[in-house]
This record gives structure tokens, C-alpha cells and sequence, in this order.
């Protein structure tokens, strides 16, 4: 699992050993990508104080584990680890390297002078630093956790945007090129005076805001190598793709904060950013190359930003997959993206496959097992296998420390569809005890669900829809089976209580939608917008209804004027009801789509 070079690191202590950090923190970072997670956080723990680099690695697997589990424990560990990095970077305590370096064996509390290449890796950390914090804070789904956010992604993006510059400039000097290549340019036009709210403009990201008792940075302006010209333009580009990729995918009711805050975000330029580092040989380079995975995988086709089409980025992800083969040839974190691509292609026998080879890959790996068997637990949803998916959400109940709510939901509803009535009751009694975070769109929902379910047993064809209603609102019909969608059309044809027509209408015409039936599809969507005229009914389902009606309309132009209309009537006519920040992020989407056929 270790390369020779790792162990000959890894064996050899702090004592008068002048380690190649940037080999070292990039070999941890390849150790846990090859399915070495106590490995790799060994070997940074052991160099933790070693480096900035080897400090930043240490906090990265922190991060990494709190972003696959979203684990509470994980998440505050987390943040700390990363806020312990940041402190390191921005002074020089515990900074073996700088101190002997400089100071040889013995250190001082005064100023530091460090190299430029060591100034701006500093630097490209502490953004980071901001960056993983801002995530973590987003993923609270609270209004203040929004701000918060905010203000840390203000800060990361300051400094990414002044080394950025700094790189660019220092790399067409040494090369001689008297004007930047359109990649560069792209990004100083999203970057340039007059983007700014007034009082930003010409704001200086010269160095972090750090207190006055924190060692400030001074540096030698030394030449800096091609080589390490072009390991520093990987690892800003991790980060600054990164942060473009977040901030154009924030729901548009957050992008006026966004550019208020000064900043805004461009995918492209984002993922061109990604690129670039993923051919870089920084620490963070292998890093890049997951992070395009998951946008091909992940967030393309949840957010529709591609429309209907949901296996828009599959060329994408299956040549990145390729390319790096070699390189990581038994990775279950590879191995989870091929089932990814597999299942987004319907080919969910293969998927259940990868799958499970990956939990063998990964035994002593916890977090990557939530993740696959959580992908196994819902292949086994849209193939309606109730039994299967229901082994798969006990297990994640049992193991998994997120949402232990949601996962009681899902196994209650698999209970229900089996038959097993009064057992799903039980369950659903369980699940408003196991919610902890009441502000989160998710809880709340599975727990306003389960509480109907208090006094009352739930009957079998009332599971069946809210398990085909989680499908919908988590976009997974368009990954089902032919056949698996029509076992679905039957099952919504069974009659149902009055205060369910209007979510059944919903999934009946979002599977006819799927099968490419147009005509009853948006029949269904016309009849589910009309359901609020009742008592009791969803509140989501009048405004995703009206979304997918517009979405449908748009594709003929005799329709198109009536079908935008309806887009931008689901966003302004609609509030407060379940997962409005989603739909909002998938109308947005659909806006822009909208304005490049115009």
C-alpha cells in the first residue's frame, strides 16, 4: 500500500532530517486515495508540525472523512484541525522546517523571513483553510451558518485571487509571453475593478487578516523555478476551482449575500481551474481530479444543470476515471465514482457490483463504507426491492452517525411497502426523537412526514409513493429501468387517500416524463399544480409541478413562451415548503439554459 519512498519517510523521525515536504505531502495524499486512510493520517499526524504542507495534509483528511459522513463528531474535528493549520501557517509556532531553516536548531518568537515560494504556499493554505471551513459551515443549512459562510469564503477569496495574479505574472515573465492565454483572461475578467460592490474595489488581498500578535509575512522576492512556478499554479487552482465551483451552484436567493460580499462565481472558469491542478504535481493535485468526479457525477445530474439530460458529464468523468487508472488501480474512492457513471448509464446491476467491491476494498475505511453502502441501499430503492434496500438503511441506522432520522425514515417506508405495517409505524414513531438538527430542510421534512404516521398505521400503497416520492425529489427516476419506471406507473395507478392525489399526479407525470410520455406527462404536471385547491396537500408539490411543467413546455417552440413563464412562476410564487432551496438551484439552472437559446 506504501510506495518505497513513503516508507523510507515514514520511518525516519524529525531529528536532523530535512524531509521534501511537497513529495511527502503528496505521497500521504496518493497513500489515502489507495485506500491507506490510517496510513496517510498517520504519516501526517507524525509530520503534522513538520511543514505547512504537512499541517495542511493532516487537516484535508480531516475534512475529506467530515465531507463523506457529515458526522457531527467528524465535522467539529474538522473545523478544529483546520483552524490549528491556519494558526500554524500564520505564525510560527511548531513550524520545524522554517525554524531550521532559518534559524537552525534553535528558534526565536521574532519575525520570520521566509522564501517566496514558502510566502505563497502559506498563503494558498490559509485560503484553503477558509475555503473547507466555508463548506463545512454551508452544509449546516442555516441561515446564520449562510453568513458565516460568507464572510470565510470573502476572506479565501481575497487571497486566492491575489496569488492567482502574483503566479500569473511571474509565469509569463519567466516565459516571455507578453499577454495571458484565455484561460487567464477569463478569470481576470471575472476578477477585475468594477465587479466589486464599490467599497471592494481595489481591495488588496495582500495577507491574511491575522491578529497583531501573529508573525506577519516577509519574504524574499527570489525567482521561483518553472517547477515550482508550476506546482504553486496547481495548488491555487485547487482551491480557487473549488471556489468557483461552490459559489456558482449556491441558490439564487443567496447570490445577491454572494455578490454583495464582493465575489461571484464562474463554473467554467471553475472547472478549467480543477483541471489544471489535477495535472499539477502539488499535494492537491489527485484531489482535483475527485473533485471533477464529483461534479460530473454528483452535482450535474442532482442539480440538473444540464436539463434533462443526466448523462451529460459521463464522458467527462469515464475519461478522468481512465486516466488515472494506473495511478490508483484498487481505490474504492475511484471505485464509488465508476458505480456513480454506471448507475447513470441504468446500468444498476454493474453498479451494485462496483459497489461492493469497493466495501471490500475498503474495510478499514468507515467513511467510504457509509458512502458505497448508502449507493447500495438506493439502487436497491429504484429497483424496488424493498428487502434489499431495507438491509442496506438498517445498517447505515446502525453504523452511521448522520441523520439517524432520515435513515429511520427510509427504513420505515421500506417496512411499509413490504407489508409490514405496524412495525413502519413503530419506526416512524422513532424518527421526530432522532432528529437533532430542527432547522435542516431534510429533517424537517422526514419528520413532519413521520409524524402523520403518529395515531395512524400507514397503509402499503401510501409507503410506496413516499419511497417513489424520495426518488423524485432526489432525481433518481431518470437513472431507473425501463421497467422498474413502469412497475412504478402501476403502483401510483393503486388508489390512495384525497390528500395524496396531488403528489401522486406528480410522480406519475415525472416517470411518464422520464419514458418520454410528453403528452400525459405534462397532463399529470397540470393537474398536481391544481391540488393546492384541496385540503391538506403538499406544499412542495404545486411548485415542483410547475417547474417541471415550464421545463417540458420550453422544449417546443410554439410552447416556449408559456414554459418560461412557468419556470419563473415556480420561482416567485412559491415559499416556504420543502426543499425550495433545491428546486431553486435546478430553476436556476434552467434559467440560464434558457438565455443561451434566446
Amino acid at each position: 500500500m506504501m510506495t518505497e519512498d513513503t516508507q523510507e519517510y515514514v520511518k525516519n523521525g524529525l531529528q536532523d532530517v530535512d524531509l521534501d515536504d511537497v513529495k511527502l505531502s503528496l505521497a500521504g495524499i496518493n497513500l489515502m486515495l489507495n485506500n491507506g486512510f490510517k496510513e496517510s493520517d498517520a504519516l501526517f499526524t507524525k509530520y503534522r508540525n513538520y511543514s505547512p504542507l504537512m499541517s495542511a495534509g493532516a487537516s484535508f483528511v480531516c475534512f475529506m472523512q467530515a465531507l463523506m459522513t457529515f458526522e457531527d463528531d467528524k465535522m467539529s474535528a474538522a473545523m478544529s484541525s483546520l483552524k490549528s493549520t491556519e494558526k500554524l501557517c500564520s505564525n510560527n509556532d511548531g513550524l520545524v522546517s522554517s525554524v531550521k531553516k532559518f534559524f537552525g536548531n534553535s528558534s526565536s518568537r521574532g519575525e520570520i523571513i521566509l522564501t517566496r515560494e514558502e510566502r505563497i504556499t502559506r498563503q494558498i493554505i490559509i485560503a484553503d483553510c477558509h475555503l473547507y471551513m466555508a463548506m463545512l459551515t454551508f452544509v449546516k443549512q442555516e441561515l446564520s451558518s449562510y453568513i458565516k459562510g460568507g464572510w470565510l469564503l470573502r476572506k479565501a477569496w481575497k487571497v486566492y485571487d491575489k496569488v492567482y495574479r502574483e503566479i500569473n505574472t511571474a509565469t509569463r515573465k519567466r516565459r516571455g509571453i507578453p499577454e495571458s492565454p484565455s484561460f487567464d483572461r477569463s478569470v481576470e475578467e471575472a476578477t477585475e475593478e468594477g465587479s466589486y460592490p464599490e467599497e471592494l474595489q481595489g481591495a488588496s488581498a495582500s495577507e491574511p487578516e491575522t491578529p497583531d500578535d501573529v508573525v506577519q509575512f516577509k519574504s524574499t522576492e527570489n525567482e521561483l523555478s518553472d517547477e515550482t512556478l508550476d506546482r504553486l499554479r496547481g495548488a491555487v487552482c485547487f482551491g480557487y476551482g473549488l471556489f468557483q465551483l461552490c459559489v456558482s451552484m449556491m441558490p439564487p436567493n443567496l447570490l445577491k449575500l454572494v455578490n454583495l460580499l464582493g465575489f461571484q462565481g464562474d463554473r467554467d472558469v471553475g472547472l478549467k481551474c480543477l483541471d489544471q491542478s489535477s495535472h499539477s504535481e502539488d499535494m492537491k493535485a489527485p484531489l482535483a481530479t475527485l473533485g471533477l468526479l464529483w461534479y460530473h457525477t454528483v452535482v450535474r445530474p442532482f442539480f440538473a444543470l444540464d436539463g434533462g439530460a443526466i448523462d451529460a458529464g459521463l464522458q467527462d468523468a469515464t475519461d478522468i476515471l481512465e486516466e488515472n487508472q494506473t495511478k490508483f488501480p484498487s481505490s474504492a474512492l475511484f471505485m464509488f465514482y465508476r458505480g456513480r457513471i454506471q448507475r447513470l448509464k441504468c446500468q444498476l446491476e454493474e453498479a451494485l457490483t462496483t459497489y461492493n467491491n469497493a466495501l471490500e476494498a475498503c474495510q478499514d475505511q468507515r467513511e467510504i463504507q457509509l458512502i458505497c453502502l448508502y449507493e447500495i441501499g438506493w439502487i436497491q430503492l429504484m429497483k424496488l426491492n424493498w428487502e434489499e434496500a431495507m438491509m442496506a438503511f438498517i445498517r447505515l441506522r446502525e453504523e452511521s452517525r448522520w441523520s439517524l432520522c432520515y435513515y429511520a425514515y427510509l427504513l420505515a417506508v421500506c417496512q411499509g411497502a413490504l407489508g409490514q405495517t405496524d412495525t413502519a409505524q413503530e419506526i416512524f414513531k422513532e424518527v421526530p426523537k432522532l432528529s437533532k438538527k430542527r432547522n435542516n430542510q431534510l429533517e424537517q421534512f422526514v419528520v413532519r412526514k413521520a409524524e402523520k404516521f403518529k395515531k395512524k398505521r400507514p397503509e402499503r400503497q401510501h409507503m410506496v409513493i413516499l419511497a417513489i416520492e424520495i426518488l423524485y425529489l432526489w432525481r433518481a427516476l431518470p437513472t431507473c429501468n425501463r421497467e422498474d419506471l413502469l412497475k412504478m406507473l402501476q403502483e401510483c395507478a393503486n388508489p390512495v387517500s384525497s390528500n395524496l392525489n396531488g403528489l401522486k399526479l406528480l410522480l406519475q407525470g415525472a416517470i411518464h416524463k422520464t419514458l418520454g410520455n410528453k403528452e400525459p406527462a405534462m397532463q399529470c404536471f397540470e393537474d398536481a399544480m391544481s391540488s393546492s385547491r384541496s385540503a391538506n396537500y403538499e406544499s412542495h408539490v404545486p411548485p415542483f409541478a410547475c417547474y417541471e411543467l415550464g421545463t417540458s413546455l420550453v422544449e417546443n417552440p410554439d410552447t416556449f413562451a408559456r414554459g418560461k413563464k412557468l419556470i419563473h412562476q415556480a420561482k416567485d410564487n412559491y415559499k416556504d415548503y420543502d426543499f425550495d432551496h433545491r428546486l431553486h438551484v435546478r430553476i436556476h439552472a434552467a434559467l440560464q439554459q434558457l438565455k443561451s437559446m434566446e
